[in-house]
């Protein structure tokens, strides 16, 4: 079917942005419907097929969609993260010796590239892309001028999804007329059984070792292994054990087995297994080439959701990285491009063993 994309939202303002409308882009495929916004590049809803080929919901969407536009009830919903996923500490970093104070959106720190981060801002449609027995693509951008939330340089990125009849794959990229440091993520709210809990899901990750990190959820620094601990995912564990053995339920980095920590800068790795994961009938799998996967049980989900109403599998660059040594690529040098792979493959019955998915 045709890629659909319609205006949902008047023109408004968001943070530096004036006057810009949001549309929705929608995407048909045998036994997946996927929805957009240009409002953050983000997913607004997934549809995939029941055994029975009927289609529900496996991802946590708002019913109306002006909420997205509205902070306090969207919290990144599907949405494309930058400049930097997750948690900067003390909301600093220093690149060739010059300290660069970033927005401090959670104090003292920040999340999610501060308050203004690329979830928050309107991109443009470049790409929409439907040719016979071919995949979908769309084609999110967006400039992100040198000082936007205290980072460095002018970044142009893009966020694409490609999309087949049982697959979406995140494709990211970006360049910088300035050294900036840089890691994208999708915020995937994952909910496969449509229960009002992930306690009944299982999730398994190729991940032997986790980041310590303080109460305040900013890295320490170590890095830890999972073995005898609660966060040992290595197999099939059901969520709700997971949740209730750690305090609130996860929020926590792992790092992807095979992973390359070795460079600031680098190419990225090779696509690795990551995670599987089941919810009544069906099963997600999850592939790419990030050194880390953050994985988050929707601990703190307000209304209209409900804590650990899902499951976050956010693959990206570690957090924190610009300030500990040892924690792998965090750079984009001038003239240099980031790019990043995910790939998300839905299907019902048995789910794969980790080592088959794709690469």
């Amino acid at each position: 079917m045709p890629i659909i994309i319609e205006q949902v939202l008047a023109a408004a303002d968001y943070g530096q942005q004036k006057n810009r409308p949001v549309h929705e882009v929608t995407i048909t495929r045998h036994g997946l419907v996927l929805r957009l916004l240009t409002l953050g590049a983000a997913i607004r809803s997934v549809q995939s097929a029941h055994a029975a080929g009927t289609l529900g919901h496996v991802h946590l969407h708002l019913p109306d969609v002006a909420d997205y536009a509205v902070i306090a009830r969207n919290p990144h919903l599907g949405a494309t993260i930058g400049r930097y996923a997750n948690r900067i500490g003390s909301a600093q970093f220093t690149l060739d010796g010059t300290t660069y104070d970033l927005d401090a959106n959670r104090p003292p720190h920040m999340l999610h590239g501060g308050d203004w981060g690329f979830d928050r801002l309107v991109w443009d449609i470049t790409v929409a892309e439907s040719v016979a027995g071919e995949p979908d693509r769309v084609t999110f951008a967006l400039t992100s001028p040198d000082g936007d939330m205290g980072f460095p340089g002018t970044l142009v990125a893009t966020s694409t999804y490609v999309v087949s009849d049982n697959q979406i794959t995140f494709l990211y990229e970006a360049t910088s007329d300035a050294d900036t440091v840089v890691s994208f993520t999708n915020h995937g709210y994952w909910n496969l059984s449509g229960e009002p809990t992930i306690a009944d899901h299982t999730l398994q990750l190729a991940a032997s070792r986790v980041l310590d990190i303080g109460d305040d959820l900013v890295p320490t620094g170590a890095i830890n292994s999972v073995a005898d601990t609660p966060l040992d995912l290595q197999t099939p564990t059901q969520l709700g054990t997971a949740i209730a053995n750690t305090p609130n339920g996860l929020d926590h980095c792992f790092i992807v087995d095979g992973a390359d920590l070795d460079s600031d800068t680098g190419q990225a790795d090779p696509v690795n297994p990551v995670a599987v994961l089941t919810g009544g009938e069906r099963w997600m799998s999850v592939a790419s080439d990030c050194p880390a996967v953050q994985i988050y049980t929707g601990n703190s989900l307000k209304p209209p959701f409900h804590p650990h109403q899902s499951v976050s599998i956010e693959t990206q660059r570690l957090p924190d990285a610009p300030n500990h040594a040892g924690f792998g690529p965090f750079l984009l040098r001038a003239g240099q491009t980031y790019q990043s792979t995910t790939v998300l493959t839905f299907g019902t019955g048995r789910a794969p063993a980790l080592d088959s998915l794709p690469s």
